[in-house]
């Protein structure tokens, strides 16, 4: 009888995707998305997504092993399981875009929430180029600018180490 019961309780946990859709699970490659708006960072506030969905906003480019280990640049965003010093883990978010797709981002980088959006009114910035291979301050022409804090109307150029990749922006 206890078999069946875990047995049930496995099945319906995998079937309604509590099983593994958390940030917990996450690793580099998944794609997430916020659960809420604002600017929380805890891990509850995500969960893992199909990269190919339209709301699958960020993707996971390194898990590290303190929730306190900085991702290393501003353009990164964050999610932790923590936020006691030192204790849990902390995933460092890239933006998951493409040419075309339009983000509504909250507050500003790196705390503040990006969510795709139809282009339009909603929008606060528009991805206007991917380069995949390189981090590059300079590939997105002279007028753009790194993330700054409340100042998304201007082009953006969003430079990932790891992996390297830079996204260009421009404010709508």
């Amino acid at each position: 009888m206890r078999t069946k019961v875990w047995a049930l309780a496995l099945l319906t946990a995998v079937a309604t995707g509590c099983a593994d859709d958390t940030a917990a699970q996450a690793g580099p490659g998944d794609c997430m998305v916020s659960r809420s708006e604002g600017n929380k960072t805890l891990s509850d506030d995500f969960r893992i997504v199909d990269c190919g969905a339209p709301e699958a906003a960020y993707q996971v480019a390194m898990r590290l092993d303190s929730s306190t280990t900085h991702c290393g640049t501003n353009t990164y965003g964050y999610a932790t399981s923590s936020q006691r010093r030192g204790s849990g883990w902390r995933l460092c978010l890239s933006l998951n875009a493409k040419v075309g797709d339009c983000f509504h981002q909250e507050v500003g980088f790196p705390t503040g929430r990006a969510g795709k959006v139809a282009c339009g009114p909603s929008a606060t910035y528009r991805v206007t180029k991917v380069i995949e291979g390189i981090d590059s301050q300079d590939a997105c022409g002279p007028d753009a600018v790194t993330p700054v804090r409340n100042d998304l109307s201007r082009p953006l150029v969003l430079a990932y180490p790891k992996p390297p990749h830079t996204i260009c922006t421009d404010g709508i």
